[in-house]
């Protein structure tokens, strides 16, 4: 069967996506979706000239939802990064909004029916909206999350520790926004716990894993490699059926919204939620970021 992804939102994030999917050979077909008069042409020209230089071929359409009703994953990038005040990224609530609702009752139209991988902001609230406004099960709809925070967390250890990347393990959990947190109980460098490390200087090396986004948009005002290969290894996992944990955005019965935990997925979607063993103090964190997710939520709602 041939492998379809889409991408809705053809900014910084959504071409850096497309460019991964086609130059890893992810897709058979790529649908790049973006509502600029011409944009998403320009771009699949641009990607279709990269073609010949690799050892697989994707064929790239723009503009065509009717080819997103077999498509194994959509990745949504739209919205507005550009009115994000004060590094907030709960600024883009009404830009994001009305993104999603451009774009779901197209999606529905077109009887799409696998996986939603959103990457906009706010992420936990997108993604909780968006079950609201897809008929479908909500574990096919998740947000890469706290995934990107895990990331910059690890490459924060690994930079203080002088230790390979890949020898970090561990989560950050919660809102993909300031109520984010590192679980130091997860976090093992060298399969030893952080904390027992002489070096493990927590506040300064949470710190830098919150800040590590913001240090890029501020020079940049855009962050995109990143966040654009987490959305790429989630859709291989839905793709393979990989069975892969990610710490991001799933629905938590226990809150009612969906807020970055462990999730393992698959070609369905979520096919579970390892249960996380926190601390008293992380169970506290947790809630309150489920809680700031609530309220921004509720924002969103107040807009309608």
């Amino acid at each position: 069967m041939a492998r379809t992804i889409g991408v809705i939102g053809i900014g910084h994030v959504g071409v850096t996506t497309s460019f991964n999917i086609v130059t890893k050979g992810l897709a058979d077909t790529l649908v790049m979706i973006d509502t600029k008069p011409g944009w998403a042409e320009a771009e699949r020209l641009d990607l279709q000239d990269s073609l010949g230089g690799l050892n697989t071929y994707t064929r790239i359409v723009a503009n065509d939802y009717s080819l997103l009703r077999d498509a194994d994953v959509v990745i949504f990038s739209g919205g507005d990064i550009s009115v994000i005040k004060d590094g907030d990224r709960n600024s883009e609530i009404k830009t994001t909004k009305a993104a999603i609702d451009d774009a779901a009752p197209k999606l529905t139209a077109a009887g799409f029916h696998g996986v939603l991988i959103d990457i906009s902001n706010p992420c936990d609230v997108a993604v909780t909206y968006w079950q609201e406004k897809l008929d479908l099960h909500r574990n096919q709809i998740i947000g890469t999350g706290t995934a990107l925070d895990t990331y910059r967390m690890r490459r924060a250890v690994a930079e203080a520790m002088n230790v390979n990347v890949a020898d970090v393990r561990g989560f950050n959990l919660g809102e993909h926004g300031e109520s984010q947190f590192t679980a130091w109980s997860t976090v093992r460098v060298n399969n030893e716990p952080v904390k027992a490390s002489p070096d493990f200087k927590e506040k300064d090396l949470a710190e830098a894993a919150r800040l590590g986004g913001w240090q890029i948009f501020n020079a940049k005002h855009y962050t995109n490699f990143g966040i654009a290969t987490i959305a790429c290894e989630m859709a291989l996992a839905v793709m393979s059926d990989a069975g892969r944990i990610f710490p991001c955005s799933s629905y938590d019965p226990q809150y009612g919204v969906s807020i970055g935990h462990p999730t393992m997925i698959g070609r369905a979607g979520v096919i579970s939620n390892p249960p996380m063993h926190l601390t008293g103090d992380e169970v506290n964190q947790y809630a309150h970021s489920a809680d700031t997710i609530k309220e921004n939520l509720a924002k969103l709602h107040a807009l309608d």
